[in-house]
């Protein structure tokens, strides 16, 4: 996915105010999940009461972006297991690495007014399988 960094994204010295990043990120979560898993958001919580909680998340920022500058991120599984996977996502602009995050999510049932993990389905772990960083 790639992104322009818009006047929105910035802080007042015009560089990307790190939440953000957040925000982009989870854009290409949920577009990896559509696109890639073919499995939009909208169809995990129509069927199933369905949820895909972050766990966890630690990100290395190496350099500003700017206003303007165009952004190319990557994502990559990095850990697969039964109820919970780990991605890794990087943003370049020009070959130059902007930031780098790793993160867990969990796949989970949403019941009544808690949410418990559970298995990832065998379909969709199959699809999650080809994005594998290290197969």
């Amino acid at each position: 996915m790639s992104r322009r960094v818009r006047f929105a994204d910035t802080d007042p010295a015009g560089i990307v105010y790190f939440p953000r990043y957040f925000v982009m990120t989870n854009d290409l979560v949920e577009e990896w999940f559509a696109d890639g898993l073919d499995l939009p958001y909208r169809k995990i919580f129509e069927e199933g009461v369905r949820a895909v909680p972050l766990l966890r998340v630690e990100a290395k920022f190496s350099a500003p972006s700017r206003l303007g500058d165009m952004l190319d991120f990557s994502l990559a599984v990095s850990r697969l297991g039964t109820k919970s996977f780990g991605l890794n996502i990087a943003a370049h602009c020009a070959g130059e690495t902007r930031l780098v995050t790793q993160q867990a999510s969990a796949w989970a049932r949403r019941d009544g007014g808690t949410i418990r993990a559970e298995a990832i389905p065998p379909e969709i772990r199959a699809r999650m399988e080809e994005y594998l960083e290290n197969p």
